[in-house]
């Protein structure tokens, strides 16, 4: 078995459970602010920990998306956490792949269609695209995303 298959059904295993963002967050709170106050400090005790202000610590709460992640660390460190970020598909990374390499598929057979049409040598679409998606994902996987 290809060892990118094993890889991406193990990414897909490890990442299965976990939940996005969206779910966890509350609406109108970043993660800084939530944490923060769960365990009951304050904007100036995290700003005394970082050696910043506490006008700082609100404008990185506000402004939470834009934070470098190595700031983002130190933060977390701060109240005493472990800063952990993943990439979560929207469905799972074997149906991402899947889905690139049809529309690529796709993509490719119908210009091939459109020439072998004009000579009459058209071929049924839906089994040529499978079969080629397929090829690709097994042979040039990197030739997908192009």
């Amino acid at each position: 078995m290809d060892a990118r298959v094993l890889q991406i059904r193990a990414l897909d295993k490890k990442t299965s459970g976990l939940k996005s963002a969206n779910n966890i967050i509350p609406r109108g709170s970043g993660w800084i602010n939530t944490v923060r106050e769960a365990i009951g400090m304050t904007a100036s005790q995290l700003a005394v920990r970082l050696g910043v202000t506490q006008p700082r610590i609100t404008k990185m709460e506000s402004n939470e998306n834009n934070l470098k992640l190595s700031t983002i660390k130190k933060i977390a460190e701060a109240m005493n956490c472990e800063f952990v970020y993943y990439f979560k598909p929207q469905t799972t990374f074997q149906n991402l792949v899947e889905t690139q390499a049809q529309k690529k598929a796709a993509e490719i057979l119908g210009t091939v269609n459109i020439n072998m049409a004009l000579e009459a040598q058209e071929i049924s679409a839906d089994d040529a695209s499978k079969d080629f998606a397929t090829d690709l994902i097994n042979t040039k996987i990197k030739q997908i995303w192009d």
